[in-house]
């Protein structure tokens, strides 16, 4: 039986086909963009997918391996450069070429209007105090920063690694275009501190823009009228600005 806020096969289901027809739709010509309400990753789980998440099937319907999520909110424009990954195994894909191409992929996204141009793509550490001369960790020295010295010899405006004590607050206050943090948990974490009424998720690669709003924090307070409007009025109202902008990298 249906309950709210009980991940379930049925709502998996009806969650996997609702985004499948709304990508047919648009691709159809019958719309420019997409927004997208909560969808339970655990309910799609319970429907037996393959495709655990909303960023797994976008990439399915649109069929497409260029997408890349941002979470925002407030100033703070946030990718992470791993997605859905225990920290453990996030670790291994903190490498100078990871680091590079997810910088290069944010820097062509400044062609939109929703980027300042004039303000840089900063990025984080992982470490505590940016690694500490490797004392804390060697993740900095063996991977970003040398990233961050390649991008800039290619004309990119980029600073870091910078910690996090002072990353989300510059960024909070507009220093930045964009950031990219090691995890996606950290973007998330960012955003919700900023306006957790507000932070959206916006899904750039695709051949239409698509935002939405995050998917557990939606199931954790289903049917208890606690739901605020004020994610999918700014969902909405952000999609109508950017649809007729240039997002597509």
């Amino acid at each position: 039986a249906f309950s709210y806020g009980c991940p379930t096969a049925e709502t998996g289901h009806a969650s996997y086909k609702a985004l499948e027809a709304a990508v047919d739709a648009i691709q159809n010509g019958l719309g420019q963009s997409l927004v997208t309400c909560p969808i339970s990753n655990a309910s799609l789980k319970e429907a037996g997918y393959a495709e655990k998440s909303v960023h797994e099937l976008l990439r399915k319907f649109a069929q497409t391996d260029r997408l890349i999520n941002m979470m925002t909110a407030g100033r703070i424009n946030a990718f992470g450069l791993t997605h859905r990954r225990s920290v453990r195994s996030a670790l291994d894909k903190i490498t100078r070429e990871n680091v590079i191409e997810a910088i290069i992929k944010i820097d062509a996204l400044k062609v939109s209007s929703y980027f300042a141009k004039d303000l840089p793509i900063a990025v984080g550490s992982l470490n505590p105090q940016d690694g500490d001369g490797n004392w804390l960790g060697t993740e900095e020295y063996d991977a970003i920063i040398p990233a961050v010295n390649i991008v800039k010899s290619l004309g990119m405006d980029v600073e870091g690694p910078i910690a996090a004590e002072e990353l989300f607050s510059r960024s909070a206050r507009g220093e930045f275009s964009a950031i990219l943090v090691m995890t996606a948990g950290e973007a998330f974490a960012a955003c919700g501190a900023a306006s957790p009424d507000e932070m959206l998720i916006v899904s750039w690669g695709l051949p239409f823009l698509r935002i939405g709003l995050p998917g557990d924090a939606g199931l954790r307070i289903a049917g208890r009228g606690e739901a605020s409007l004020r994610g999918m009025i700014r969902a909405v109202g952000e999609a109508l600005i950017l649809r007729d902008n240039s997002f597509m990298v």
